[in-house]
């Protein structure tokens, strides 16, 4: 019965806040404006190679890129190329597919974590929860909705947002469209990289009750590792995989066939940490938890 209500209770929280709208609009959004963004630049491309000569368009094509590179959205990491490179680019499906999805991860992930401060810990901070739990609430069920609402929305989200990424980059781009596998299997990596990025958010808040702290904590640890482990050569085998493959898989030559085991084992390493990230939060609040009930006795 708690269980039940836990969940009516956690859905309603999630629903009649504004919160699912707000998480909707952090990752939906970035799959339909960034594909966009880049056809639009794209033509700005076309009609200024209309209008300039050899010379100008590289000069354009120098400055273009180091504003596309400023602002976040640059593909060729503010290098100075010709207009025939750039026009290349801004027509291929594939890499420009590659760096639409990253977003997700990066400032998709930043965003979700801010809505859900108030459930990864917002409600210990304002000492919310000290009154059902003193009615007999029990943690499993008051952290069980908490580890299944949220992390299951942002893997479907993810799933959907990744596709019609895809789709798009399809529609928009003429070059090295993205093939079915391609475009499912970095769906199913990025949303599964997400459930655990939530899991792991949410029981870090929990824990500390500073949802703030580990919203920062998340966001830079992630980069700080999987840079650490790309340089390193580690980009096989662990959750980080899911999100570092995508960038090589719309290339062509690539071998998905031989990079599946990999793949497979960081979905299931991510999934194993977001189940143990739950019972890590149980732990600690039931290790914090003091019975008040408990009679004391003389020392001596």
């Amino acid at each position: 019965m708690q269980l039940k209500y836990s969940f009516k209770k956690e859905w309603s929280h999630f629903t009649r806040t504004g919160r699912l709208f707000g998480i909707i609009a952090a990752i939906f959004s970035f799959a339909l404006s960034q594909p966009l963004m880049f056809r639009m630049m794209g033509a700005i491309m076309e009609m200024v190679d209309l209008n300039t000569s050899g010379a100008d368009s590289s000069v354009f094509a120098s400055v273009t890129g180091g504003m596309a590179a400023s602002a976040g959205t640059d593909p060729f990491g503010g290098m100075d190329i010709g207009m025939e490179e750039i026009m290349s680019v801004y027509s291929d499906a594939g890499m420009i597919f590659s760096s639409c999805i990253s977003t997700f991860s990066g400032l998709s992930l930043l965003i979700v974590m801010l809505i859900l401060m108030a459930a990864s810990g917002g409600e210990q901070k304002k000492r919310a929860t000290i009154v059902p739990m003193c009615s007999g609430l029990e943690y499993k069920n008051y952290l069980l909705p908490k580890f299944v609402i949220y992390p299951l929305f942002t893997f479907a989200l993810t799933f959907i947002s990744v596709i019609v990424t895809g789709l798009l980059c399809n529609a928009l781009f003429p070059n090295n469209h993205i093939t079915s596998t391609v475009m499912f299997l970095s769906a199913a990596m990025y949303a599964v990289y997400m459930l655990f990025a939530v899991c792991v958010y949410m029981s870090i808040g929990l824990c500390t009750s500073r949802p703030g702290v580990a919203a920062v904590l998340v966001f830079i640890g992630q980069s700080l590792v999987q840079s650490l482990f790309v340089g390193m050569g580690l980009t096989d085998y662990n959750p980080f995989t899911l999100i570092t493959l995508p960038t090589y898989m719309a290339m062509e030559g690539f071998d998905i066939n031989a990079s599946l085991p990999s793949i497979f084992v960081g979905m299931g390493i991510s999934v194993v940490v977001a189940v143990l990230m739950f019972f890590l939060a149980l732990g600690v609040l039931g290790a914090k938890k003091i019975d008040n009930t408990e009679e004391e006795r003389p020392e001596f």
